[in-house]
């Protein structure tokens, strides 16, 4: 018996909607208003376009493509929901990455089949407890030698995939057979590679995981018509496991339990996870600073962000918002010349400015093993400055706003949903984000979407 499996299978069963506590539903209506606001900031992006033009048609009634009308499949309007909510990497983040790219299929089918607010609600809560054990385990780091060393390079689309097949399954009240096979089917096609987020980023980062929602409607279609999937996907012969680590075994996920979506956070500025951190501590260091007379910068952290934002060349010569987006010395550089950092750092009048390319070569990133010691509880920088005189100055900076020590309220979400759906909602975008808040009261969880479509 597939272990993994069953635990999966047992915990999206035994989930009911009308039993979440209130914090949990209190938590995740803030994560899917803050995933709303970016997919409509994002509706031209890429991958939108790509899915606009593809001619995948739906023979029945469509699924709900958010800030829009137009019709598509149920696998096409997760694709194209996805490729919104990740463009602009403003979404959320937890470990592993970003779970609310799992949304993008939930609010497909749950706004196609109506369902109730609270039941799409509580799909994102059951998803967001299976993405958070399967990146425990497949997102793994050690130190080898002093290296930061990627546990295989499987991508968080592989969580995303398992944790989206779940949601939709426990939404649509599968039995357990088909919970079972619509999380097994996901999971043994859900290995992406991690090259998506290497060197220079093509558009293909900004959908991959778009690509592993619309593979999660897939395989719950399939399950839901009675196809029969693995019966050992994780631990048994050719599994995850062994994948992973050369022999058959446990996956030993996480007991369920403790509503982990908690400590899931939501992003201030649009930029990666890791590299908020790197603003604020330069929002500190800017503060009565002649940055005419800046000589060096060195950003002290953890062995992790540095590799992740820090360390390839690509970092400090960015030509593309994906690249920009997760480079730590053009994020920090623009917060140091700019006093904040906006979408309009991401144009390519920005991206070119000489003022931002000499700033950022005066940035260096380095590990701190103290920082090291303390991470990932405590996520943070230590900032130099060296000054024209030989003169120094230091700042600490740590947990960022959005955090779950540090969180973002109502309020702070109310005023980044402006920023991103004002443009395309004008006069009506505080009426629609109460009516979004208050989704959980809603019997059909659609009349919210319709508010936000402008076509």
């Amino acid at each position: 018996m597939d272990q993994a499996l069953e635990q999966i299978t047992d915990f999206t069963a035994s989930v009911r909607p009308e039993d979440l506590p209130a914090d949990v539903i209190e938590h995740v209506t803030g994560v899917l208003v803050d995933t709303l606001a970016c997919a409509m900031a994002s509706r031209d992006c890429p991958g939108a376009r790509a899915a606009a033009a593809v001619p995948d048609l739906p023979r029945d009634a469509g699924g709900t493509v958010i800030g829009s009308t137009a019709v598509a499949t149920l696998g096409m309007a997760a694709f194209w929901n996805t490729s919104m909510i990740r463009y602009l990497d403003y979404n959320d983040t937890f470990t592993g990455g970003h779970p609310s790219d799992i949304l993008g299929a939930l609010i497909a089918v749950a706004g196609a089949r109506h369902l109730p607010g609270r039941t799409l609600l509580s799909g994102i809560a059951v998803s967001y407890e299976i993405f958070h054990r399967i990146s425990l385990r497949h997102r793994s780091y050690r130190k080898d030698h002093g290296a930061l060393v990627d546990y295989l390079s499987i991508d968080q689309g592989f969580a995303v995939a398992i944790g989206a097949a779940a949601g939709i399954a426990h939404m649509l009240g599968y039995d357990r057979d088909r919970i079972r096979t619509a999380v097994s089917l996901a999971a043994t096609n859900g290995l992406p590679l991690r090259a998506s987020r290497s060197g220079e980023l093509s558009h293909y980062k900004g959908v991959a995981t778009a690509v592993s929602t619309r593979q999660a409607v897939f395989a719950c279609q399939l399950a839901e018509n009675g196809l029969t999937g693995p019966s050992d996907p994780f631990e048994g012969r050719h599994g995850f496991i062994e994948v992973m680590e050369g022999k058959a075994g446990p996956m030993n996920l996480e007991p369920f339990g403790e509503w982990a979506v908690l400590r899931s956070g939501l992003k201030y500025f649009p930029a990666t996870a890791n590299c908020q951190i790197g603003i604020w501590a330069a929002l500190k260091l800017r503060e009565g600073l002649d940055l005419d007379e800046v000589q060096e910068v060195v950003l002290h952290t953890s062995r992790f962000l540095r590799h992740e934002s820090g360390s390839e060349p690509a970092k400090w010569a960015p030509t593309t918002r994906e690249t920009a987006d997760h480079s730590l010395p053009y994020v920090v550089a623009v917060a140091l010349l700019e006093g904040d950092v906006t979408l309009a750092a991401y144009t390519d009048e920005a991206l070119s400015s000489p003022k931002v390319r000499q700033m950022m070569q005066k940035i260096s990133v380095a590990v701190d093993e103290q920082i090291e010691a303390e991470w990932p509880g405590i996520i943070q920088i230590r900032a130099t400055v060296k000054l024209a005189d030989g003169t120094t100055r230091k700042v600490h900076a740590a947990n960022p706003k959005g955090t779950y020590r540090n969180p973002m309220n109502r309020e702070d979400i109310r005023i980044k949903f402006r920023h991103l759906v004002q443009p395309a909602l004008g006069a009506d975008t505080d009426k629609v984000f109460d009516q979004a808040w208050a989704i959980a009261d809603s019997r059909d969880c659609a009349q919210v979407f319709e508010q936000l479509a402008t076509e």
